[in-house]
């Protein structure tokens, strides 16, 4: 939803503009609402009260911000975060230092999918300080990576499937005639050549041009790749609820409705539907949320991955009063470091 067209161009001056920027980053810091004393000791030319509050009625009007007492000062609103995000928001990137940091740390599991993803989680919490959100990367179709024949007994085989995400399947094979490791492990050296990135459908005609042994094999590799084709069940790794429960907005029920949204299935089939096909960080604020548990939170995601093989999600969940403009350069960053790594791990 993109607020930018909402309102009279000319209602929005550029006194309006900067106090709106002070609420909000006065807001998101003290989660107190703002009063016109703060305003006019936060602005940087002399403005008294009475204006103030004549400009705040304004925004008040335009549906920016809200006054929760007659007497009280004023919070942004969900259109009003929505604004500051489009329009008021520097254009930042992470921190340089953060960004060195991050990739180094990344060293230590370079090449392990669940590693990266439970690490990604870990890392992006730290750097954001709110609740991180990350998916482990899926595919429509399962491709081949690497695959290992390991001799049990003369006419009984383990059969160890890797895919390109790293996903690994194990079957038993019982052989059509008996194969020692030496055989086993020089049939394996032999097609993995021939067959590393392919599906199972792509495997298909290798098996319907070779025979015996050779063959079987290749039709149990083909068979397991089809029951690794478009996993439904995709787990939600997060960290950092803690940090995002100790914010006065989740003293109620709140937390406890959101862990049961990350533990379950529900969460991705609120938001998937939602995402835009793009590359970017996508925001969700407040009532912009798809699931009705959501509304009082904000979310910033993104995807990762290979292009036109895998995705992920990557993203992090706290409350309206975010930090937005740090959450979306943390989370584009994590977002591009992972398709990163996802792309020197295909390429393997």
């Amino acid at each position: 939803m993109d607020l930018r067209t909402q309102h009279n161009p000319a209602e929005m001056t550029e006194r309006r503009k900067k106090l709106l920027q002070l609420l909000v980053r006065e807001y998101v810091d003290s989660g107190k609402p703002v009063g016109s004393n703060t305003l006019v000791a936060r602005f940087d030319t002399p403005i008294s009260s009475a204006t103030i509050r004549n400009e705040m009625v304004a925004l008040e009007h335009m549906g920016f911000v809200a006054q929760q007492h007659t007497s009280g000062g004023r919070i942004p609103t969900d259109q009003g975060y929505r604004y500051y995000v489009h329009n008021l928001m520097p254009n930042r990137t992470l921190a340089r230092a953060d960004q060195v940091m991050i990739r180094h740390q990344f060293r230590q599991v370079e090449g392990q999918l669940d590693s990266m993803v439970e690490f990604a989680a870990s890392v992006l919490s730290s750097t954001s300080g709110m609740a991180s959100i990350v998916t482990a990367p899926k595919t429509h179709v399962a491709r081949l990576r690497h695959f290992e024949l390991i001799s049990l007994q003369p006419r009984l085989a383990l059969l160890i499937l890797v895919t390109q995400e790293s996903a690994v399947r194990q079957m038993m094979l019982h052989l059509p005639e008996e194969a020692d490791q030496p055989l086993l492990s020089s049939l394996a050296d032999q097609q993995i050549a021939a067959l590393r990135g392919l599906s199972s459908v792509e495997i298909e005609p290798f098996v319907a041009a070779s025979q015996g042994i050779v063959q079987f094999v290749l039709e149990h590799i083909a068979t397991g790749l089809r029951t690794m084709d478009s996993v439904q069940d995709t787990p939600v790794r997060h960290s950092g609820i803690d940090k995002m429960l100790r914010q006065p907005e989740f003293s109620g029920s709140e937390g406890q409705i959101v862990m049961e949204l990350l533990h379950g299935s529900g969460f991705l089939g609120q938001l998937l539907p939602q995402l835009a096909p793009d590359n970017d960080v996508q925001v969700f604020i407040g009532e912009e949320n798809p699931a009705q548990a959501l509304r009082n939170f904000g979310i910033v995601i993104a995807t990762y991955g290979v292009d036109g093989q895998v995705t992920g999600l990557v993203g992090v969940l706290g409350p309206t009063r975010m930090r937005y403009w740090h959450s979306i350069p943390s989370v584009r960053y994590m977002a591009r470091l992972m398709s990163d790594l996802m792309a020197d791990l295909y390429s393997a």
